[in-house]
Order: C-alpha cells, then structure tokens, then sequence
C-alpha cells in the first residue's frame, strides 16, 4: 500500500492544454490533475528530467492570458498508453497566482457539490 503523500487536495479529473518551457524550449502537453502545490502533466514527447526547474504555461480560471507558473519536476514515467506523464511541484507562485489557482480549485469543489 502507497502511502499519499500530497499536502493539498488535488482536482482530477482536470485537464487542460499547456506548456512546459524549459530555458528556450517549449513542450504541449496537457496538465491532467492540479493542486495548489503543483499538478501532472501528459506529453507525447520525451518529458524533462526529474529535478529541473521549468515554468508551467497554462490558462487558469477566467484569464485571458496564460499563467507563467514556476515548477520543479518531480518525478517522470512512461504513460499508460503513449508519452510520458510527470509530476510538477509549483516553486515561488506569487500572491497573483496563488490566488488564481485558489478561484480554480473552489469553483471546481463548488460545480462538483452541485453534481452529488
């Protein structure tokens, strides 16, 4: 038995488009679950290494504009099917940010109350 090891709820199922950028290379991908903390990401290719610092680019909530969000990789393996899924874990968010994805993970908990 595995013993969770996440400090903050996670939404999943959530998924969006995204993109991981890592010095002047930019990865699509999709970003399958998200915490306060950090979140999983699915690529097609070859997924950064475990340890690299890498900004998340991705729309959250209502924005218009993407959301740079700073993140280590935590962990990576091949996925179930095809690519690669890996783990991010969010590093130095601002207040801005923070509060974005705090509007995220309540307006989902608050449609899901609704559905149950």
């Amino acid at each position: 038995m595995t013993r969770e090891q996440r400090r903050t709820p996670r939404l999943q199922p959530y998924v969006a488009p995204c993109r991981i950028v890592v010095g002047v290379h930019r990865l699509s991908a999709y970003i399958t679950d998200l915490s306060l903390g950090g979140g999983r990401v699915h690529c097609d290719g070859a997924p950064p290494n475990p340890g690299t610092l890498v900004t998340l680019e991705v729309r959250i909530g209502k924005r218009v504009a993407h959301s740079r969000l700073p993140a280590v990789v935590k962990w990576t393996k091949p996925a179930a099917r095809t690519g690669h899924d890996f783990g991010l874990t969010f590093e130095g968010l601002s207040a801005e940010d923070q509060k974005a994805l705090q509007g995220v993970v309540d307006e989902f908990h608050r449609r899901a109350a609704q559905l149950a």
